[in-house]
């Protein structure tokens, strides 16, 4: 009882603290970006609006002014507004939950639908740390991910990004769960992959970690995670299909829709992409992102560590498979965002720095223990020149 009331005051606190840290998003005026008025757009559209007229009431109206100064080439221009909307069409989540509180929070409502996933990520991360963790270990990394500028600061804009880790993270969980504990926990996993497909893009990172462990290890359940997380994912793809020639395309071509959007030409840019990548965001590190690398990056470099100096379990295997999916899915669209993107390794991370956490506490624990016995020789001793009585 007393270590439920200790973990339900730490997941209290995760909340007020996430909520403090968005205090800023909250009470300030909406920052629009292009993603955010295009999951506005697509609000509009959903509620009835004709798609053209709901893409010019956004990027065309009031909400869109500041861009279009900033950005003419871009969201000033109808031509690539259009083009670009086919791209989000699939993401309709998001945009239907804006719809159902639009008449409290109004122009707001995806804004704080994203904060508030920003709130659903932090509880889940912490609930997927204690499946393997200590409450300490799970509550240090926990709170480190609160403060992770990576995602608090994206959390502030009218975004997809923050559900969809928290939906990833969820479906880590539940694919965890199945894995230990049998088949029962399915219904969890495929409804935090058929969500998520409407969400994001990172559904396949733990299908893939399921398929690696049905390979590696051959379970019935680890097959049965793989497939059904496939067919999970399979309804939004099927309903909105999968342009990702045409966005790899365009993205490699300055964001700018390319003449030949071929694999051709996806093939002869994308080796400059990555070194362009690789280089932006190994300036922006140096200008002062140190934390939101380390925790990646180190975290990633623990996750390896710990996994691959063992035997793996089902979960090790499940957790490294898909480690690989998420940094697979950064190179597969190389493009500088401010370690935004980089977000879908975030709970993979997070699993590292708690291994890496989780063995110093216990190689401390286990000096400790070595060196109370000579504490209490030594304490029986006379101190230098000291008779005994």
């Amino acid at each position: 009882m007393r270590n439920s009331a200790r973990t339900m005051l730490v997941a209290a606190g995760l909340v007020v603290a996430t909520i403090l840290s968005s205090a800023g998003a909250l009470s300030d005026p909406v920052s629009w970006t292009p993603d955010g008025l295009f999951y506005q757009a697509r609000s509009l559209e959903l509620s009835g609006v004709d798609r053209e007229a709901s893409l010019r009431q956004t990027f065309g109206g009031p909400l869109g002014a500041e861009l279009r100064q900033r950005d003419p080439q871009r969201s000033g221009d109808p031509a690539w507004v259009s083009y670009n909307a086919k791209f989000y069409e699939r993401r309709v989540a998001v945009p239907l939950a804006a719809r159902a509180l639009d008449p409290v929070a109004g122009d707001r409502a995806i804004l704080d639908i994203s904060v508030a996933g920003y709130v659903a990520a932090i509880l889940a991360l912490f609930g997927l740390l204690l499946m393997r963790f200590r409450l300490a270990v799970a509550a240090v990394v926990s709170f480190a991910t609160v403060f992770l500028p990576a995602l608090s600061h994206h959390a502030g804009f009218p975004l997809t990004d923050t559900w969809g880790l928290a939906l990833e993270i969820g479906a880590l969980a539940a694919g965890i769960l199945v894995l230990d504990r049998g088949p029962r926990w399915l219904p969890a996993w495929i409804a935090c992959l058929v969500v998520l497909a409407f969400t994001r893009d990172n559904g396949w990172i733990p299908v893939v970690g399921a398929a690696g462990v049905a390979l590696s290890l051959r379970s019935r359940d680890a097959w049965i995670l793989a497939a059904t997380g496939f067919a999970a994912l399979l309804p939004a793809a099927l309903a909105f299909g999968a342009p990702v020639r045409e966005l790899l395309a365009m993205m490699l071509n300055g964001i700018q829709p390319a003449p030949d959007a071929s694999w051709g030409f996806v093939a002869s840019h994308y080796p400059g992409a990555v070194a362009d990548f690789l280089r932006a965001d190994g300036g922006y590190v140096r200008d002062g992102a140190w934390y939101s690398a380390a925790y990646l990056l180190g975290g990633l470099a623990l996750l390896a560590v710990f996994t691959l100096r063992r035997e793996r379990s089902a979960t090790d295997t499940f957790l490294l498979a898909g480690a690989l999916a998420a940094v697979a899915s950064v190179f597969a669209l190389p493009v500088f965002s401010a370690f935004r993107l980089e977000l879908v390794c975030l709970p993979l991370a997070a699993f590292g720095l708690a291994y890496g956490l989780d063995w110093a506490l216990e190689r401390a624990a286990r000096v400790d223990r070595a060196r109370a016995p000579l504490l209490r020789l030594s304490a029986g001793r006379p101190a230098w020149g000291e008779k005994r009585p």
